[in-house]
């Protein structure tokens, strides 16, 4: 008896009657990967995914918000436990399945959050007691950046330091919305547009903190599912070995934290550097592909190893 988990995308739900899957899909889905077992249906997990999606959005036009406020609703009546009727086609019956016993856990971005803990955390005194502003701590804007005060710098140094201002900034903006959504309340989930009946049932809430360099490097890293690893496969094809410095693991985490779209930016980032290697290696004799910093950063052409080469070696 093992337990059977769902990862259900909430994007795509609508209220009954209009184009979409409805909320009763979720648990038609659980009872599929179940086996059809209702039983080990009714014990299950459920993930609600991109559940901030479903926040309730104020439309000007005066349509009906179709994919919002009602799904909370219809969502609420499964988590707080009701029988659902899934119908078996192949055997032309029909089940019911009690969701009381299923574990409900819900997830999402919810951009803008630390923005309504911040204005909720806000000191409103004013007068004499009113604490000094913080704004000379925060960092510069993107746009601007300190002057050097080296007049010999060289190009590389320059843009090495610019990068390091950059990641610095980065990881204090990172640091910033962290402690801000350490402080979330359920006040807060209902500000952004939840309704208080879903935000009482799921009582409890949790952060995750930003990712560090050093958790890109690890995800880069991934020998299951990193990109390096299936680009590595894939140059395995061609009787090629790919290679990645450590220095160059460690460009590609810093870019892809500059970017600051999360572990995305690895895909991208590493097929651009491995982009003129993609097309030499194929069809050639190529058999060990050395990727360095200088690959990374400044487009330099990797180290190609053939079979004389490493004969002469």
């Amino acid at each position: 008896h093992y337990i059977i988990e769902l990862v259900c995308d909430c994007t795509s739900l609508t209220q009954a009657g209009y184009v979409g899957e409805d909320v009763d899909s979720v648990i038609m889905r659980l009872w599929q990967t179940a086996g059809q077992n209702v039983e080990r249906t009714e014990r299950g997990i459920i993930v609600l995914d991109e559940l901030d999606k479903l926040a309730s959005k104020r439309n000007k036009h005066g349509g009906k918000d179709i994919g919002g406020e009602g799904v909370q609703q219809s969502l609420l009546k499964i988590i707080e436990g009701t029988k659902v009727t899934v119908n078996d086609k192949a055997k032309n019956k029909s089940h019911q399945i009690d969701t009381r016993n299923i574990l409900f856990l819900a997830s999402g971005a919810f951009i803008g959050l630390d923005q309504i803990v911040k204005r909720r955390t806000a000191s409103k005194t004013l007068g004499f007691g009113t604490p000094a502003s913080s704004s000379s701590s925060l960092p510069p804007p993107p746009g601007k950046r300190p002057l050097s005060s080296s007049f010999g710098e060289t190009l590389d140094d320059a843009e090495r330091t610019e990068r390091l201002v950059k990641i610095k900034e980065t990881e204090e903006r990172n640091k910033a919305r962290d402690a801000l959504l350490d402080q979330v309340e359920p006040k807060d989930v209902l500000d952004y547009g939840m309704i208080p009946e879903l935000a009482g049932r799921i009582p409890i809430l949790t952060t995750l903190h930003s990712l560090t360099k050093n958790d890109l490097m690890v995800i880069a890293k991934d020998k299951e599912r990193g990109v390096i690893s299936q680009l590595t496969d894939l140059m395995s094809l061609n009787n090629c070995q790919l290679e990645f410095t450590e220095d160059a693991l460690a460009a590609i985490a810093e870019m892809a934290f500059c970017k600051k779209t999360g572990a995305r930016a690895l895909k991208s980032i590493v097929e651009t550097t491995l982009l003129e290697a993609m097309f030499e290696v194929p069809g050639s004799d190529i058999s060990h592909v050395l990727i360095t910093s200088d690959t990374v950063l400044n487009g330099a052409c990797p180290v190609y190893t053939r079979p004389a080469e490493q004969s002469n070696n």
